[in-house]
């Protein structure tokens, strides 16, 4: 191969990863959506929940989709320069 495809070869695969990592970005920006909005749903639910076992249910239930939203922020934040 000569210099110039070389070149050519490694400019197209420097815009294919770029293009990749935007991707990520988007996915994780609307999975965070549906995370905070499946947190607003449980603590309404909790909210009103009278039977303990439910209760119990509904806060574990809770506690993990905010964690699960903390580790995809950090993630988020982790590709925030690439993701301009």
């Amino acid at each position: 191969m000569k210099i110039n495809d070389l070149l050519e070869n490694l400019k197209k695969r420097l815009e294919k990863a770029e293009l990749s990592d935007k991707a990520k970005c988007d996915r994780i920006d609307e999975l965070l959506d549906q995370l905070k909005k499946k947190e607003q749903r449980l603590i309404k639910k909790l909210d009103g929940e009278k039977d303990s076992k439910k209760y119990k249910r509904l806060k574990t239930d809770l506690k993990i989709v905010q964690a699960q939203h903390k580790k995809g922020t950090k993630r988020r934040d982790e590709l925030s320069k690439k993701c301009k």
